[in-house]
């Protein structure tokens, strides 16, 4: 069998490189010298815009696409969280002090009452809390400014009535307001 052995390949019409062999056996096309497509020892390295007619394959890793440039249905949208079409539920039978790790979920309370504390959240968290339970829930509001809608003084304690669900939503990291039936 023949063998050609060479380093880099160029067109007759350019002194630039346009095929690059290395002794690690990647290869990279080029244009104008510049590396486009690379391979690497785990698949290929793209450098700049990668145009197709059609993608197939899973996507799962995909990421960094534009919604604007994404059709097609989905069956299940998720982030870090969990499916975005669900509010992730955090189960508590005692009393609970709110974590940042809450921050989206819904916090389902039946005894103890729970406890916002202070330098925890950040602007734009919010948590949901749920009275699953025919007695009243302590809101202790710990060290963070707290507003209950449609009233303009500030709370350190709220009551979640029974069976009462109320939304928690951070304006920044000491000012949060609060909202829902049953909140009080």
């Amino acid at each position: 069998m023949s063998r050609i052995k060479v380093d880099d390949i160029q067109s007759r019409q350019s002194t630039d490189d346009a095929i690059s062999l290395a002794s690690d056996s990647s290869v990279s096309l080029k244009h104008s010298a510049s590396a486009k497509l690379t391979t690497t020892a785990t698949g290929v390295s793209v450098t700049g815009t990668c145009t197709a007619t059609t993608f197939s394959g899973s996507g799962a890793s995909l990421t960094s696409i534009p919604a604007a440039n994404v059709t097609g249905a989905f069956t299940s949208v998720t982030d870090s969280k969990g499916d975005l079409r669900d509010i992730p539920q955090n189960s508590q039978s005692s009393a609970y002090a709110l974590v940042a790790a809450d921050a989206g979920k819904h916090i389902s309370i039946t005894t103890g009452g729970v406890t916002i504390p202070a330098s925890v959240f950040a602007t734009g968290d919010a948590i949901t809390i749920v009275n699953d339970s025919a007695s009243d829930q302590t809101i202790t509001c710990s060290a963070v400014t707290t507003y209950l809608a449609n009233d303009t003084s500030t709370k350190s304690s709220l009551t979640l009535k029974a069976r009462g669900i109320a939304t928690f939503l951070f304006v920044s990291a000491t000012v949060v307001y609060g909202a829902g039936a049953g909140l009080e």
